[in-house]
Formats: C-alpha cells, structure tokens, sequence
C-alpha cells in the first residue's frame, strides 16, 4: 500500500466515478476520483495525477481533474477494487435536518 502512495488501514472518500473514452477512441476506461481527508499522500500508479495516462482529450472528459498534491487523486476501478476491499456508501441529503434524541434509557448510577 505504502509503495503505491496509500495508507492501510485509513479511510478514504470515494467522490465520483466516470467513465472515459481514451485517445483511441473506442477502447474507455471507468475511473474512481478519491479523497484522502488529510490532504496528502496520493495514489501513484495508473491514472495518478502526473500520470502519463493523462492527455488533454481525456481531462477534458472529467470534472474535477487537478494535478496538485491536495489528497485528491483519480484510480482505474480495477485498481480500486484492488486496493480499496471495503466500502461503505453513506446517502448524502443537501437538505437533511439532524434531528437528535436524548438518551431515554433510566441512568444506573
């Protein structure tokens, strides 16, 4: 993990996913954006920010693209899968009001 520029053990933030057609025109290739809540240590294999991947054609197909070490970097979804062994997806409201609820539980002490 270290060796590819990422933290065992230390969750991650999966933002979008996208899928590109490369400069061939017909072969594409899905693509995962993370985040490393640091801000720092990035992924630094295939589809890494100063990856030889990268061409204009292609970034032009993303949102998001930037290659700054700012913990946000795009990975190949086999990659991912690879490396990342377990996900938990959290749905995410604009509008979600928290609503909380003392504990009701009679205190034993």
């Amino acid at each position: 993990m270290k060796k590819a520029g990422l933290i065992d053990c230390h969750a991650y933030t999966l933002i979008s996913c996208d899928e590109v057609t490369l400069d061939d025109g017909v072969t594409t290739e899905r693509l995962c954006l993370i985040r490393n809540p640091w801000g720092r240590h990035e992924w630094n294999g295939k589809w890494s920010d100063s990856s030889p991947e990268w061409t204009p054609s292609i970034i032009a197909q993303v949102p998001f693209y930037a290659n700054k070490n700012d913990g946000c970097f795009w990975i190949s979804y086999d990659d991912y899968l690879e490396f990342f062994y377990i996900t938990t997806i959290c749905y995410y409201l604009d509008d979600y009001v928290d609503e909380t609820v003392a504990d009701q539980h009679p205190q034993a002490w």
